[in-house]
């Protein structure tokens, strides 16, 4: 990772844009592979009818991943300032606690930003047009306005501006990301039944989980965790295990 460093290190602006765009392309390109890969998956179980992808679905998709390369110039640049700063010293064990401390604070934050663009005035128009997906398709996890696309990046780099993280430990996180937010995006079930329950009481996020919230966009505002679904009570009303 440090030869890497190094590199953005003594990189100029255009050279930045280009590694970005080669990162966040391929970003794009493993989530729908994955995708595809999960929707050929024998014992699959269909949630809903797919929802057909559109020339819109294509052209917005691509403009999210411009603009989350948009972002990650500017975390280039401040980490380049010196206003984020990345831990060279790191182990195995450090990794792992980042990767759980990164998410464990993104969650809440993008259970508040997702539950705001869904209750306030002027976010409500901005996310309306994900929620054009009554049900998914492999495209839905990039069909963003470019407002949600920014904010999700700066409320993360928010967090790492506060905290030496490693860059294996961010990146670490991003592919996590990128992984959950493909299965959650998923129209169907990959998941065996006793899997799925295991899931549920462990309050992970799943296809099921999401696919309610395209269904009704008032519960499960969740990403990775249910957990402030249940306690803010926004949980939908078939995953409640009391009265």
């Amino acid at each position: 990772m440090k030869p890497i460093l190094e590199i953005f290190h003594h990189a100029g602006f255009m050279e930045i844009t280009v590694y970005g765009l080669i990162i966040n392309f391929g970003i794009y390109g493993a989530s729908l592979g994955l995708y595809f890969l999960l929707s050929r998956f024998p014992w699959k179980q269909e949630l809903g009818e797919q929802q057909p992808v559109n020339r819109k679905d294509v052209l917005l998709s691509l403009i999210t991943v411009l603009c989350n390369t948009v972002v990650f110039v500017f975390g280039v640049y401040l980490w380049k300032s010196g206003i984020i700063r990345l831990d060279k010293d790191f182990g195995f064990g450090q990794v792992i606690l980042e990767v759980l401390l990164l998410t464990l604070i993104m969650d809440f934050l993008m259970y508040v930003f997702h539950r705001s663009v869904h209750f306030l005035r002027y976010f409500r128009k901005v996310h309306e047009r994900h929620h054009e997906h009554e049900s998914t398709n492999l495209l839905s996890l990039f069909v963003l306005h470019p407002i949600e696309s920014i904010g999700f990046g700066l409320m993360m780099l928010g967090v790492i501006m506060l905290f030496p993280f490693s860059a294996v430990g961010i990146s670490l996180y991003l592919v996590l990301n990128s992984l959950w937010g493909t299965v959650g995006h998923l129209n169907h079930s990959v998941l065996p039944q006793s899997w799925l329950k295991i899931a549920q009481k462990g309050y992970l996020c799943t296809s099921e989980f999401h696919y309610l919230h395209h269904q009704n966009p008032d519960c499960n505002f969740g990403f990775y965790t249910s957990v402030w679904d249940v306690m803010f009570k926004t949980i939908h009303p078939s995953l409640r295990t009391h009265p």
